[in-house]
């Protein structure tokens, strides 16, 4: 009897598990950058958004295409985002995008020209 009790009480626990959590967030909800680095030096790059702050997306290897989630901070309040990419070895020269609407759950594509 004593055996069959640490069982039942995992189960009533896994059944009042409602299975959602305010951390869960769907990929299709995620606003995404897909940059392609079409450059043939390693690029770190950065978004801005409407005030103009950059923030560190990460690095896009030569000749590579990488995704990233934007951070929400940079969606927040609509209007548009604005990358930047910058040679690692600081050779080259650094590159902006125009200016991309965007909103929550949009991806948005970016192609770094070749240097």
């Amino acid at each position: 009897m004593l055996s069959r009790v640490p069982a039942f009480l995992l189960l009533l626990s896994l059944g009042c598990h409602s299975g959602t959590s305010s951390s869960d967030v769907t990929p299709s909800d995620k606003t995404r950058a897909k940059i392609e680095n079409r450059s043939s030096l390693d690029m770190d790059v950065t978004v801005s958004s409407n005030s103009g702050r950059p923030t560190p997306l990460g690095r896009v290897p030569a000749g590579q295409t990488l995704s990233f989630a934007l951070p929400a901070g940079v969606i927040t309040g609509g209007g548009y985002v604005r990358f930047q990419a910058t040679p690692v070895r600081g050779s080259g020269n650094a590159t902006q995008s125009e200016p991309y609407p965007v909103k929550s759950g949009d991806e948005i594509s970016w192609s770094i020209s070749p240097q």
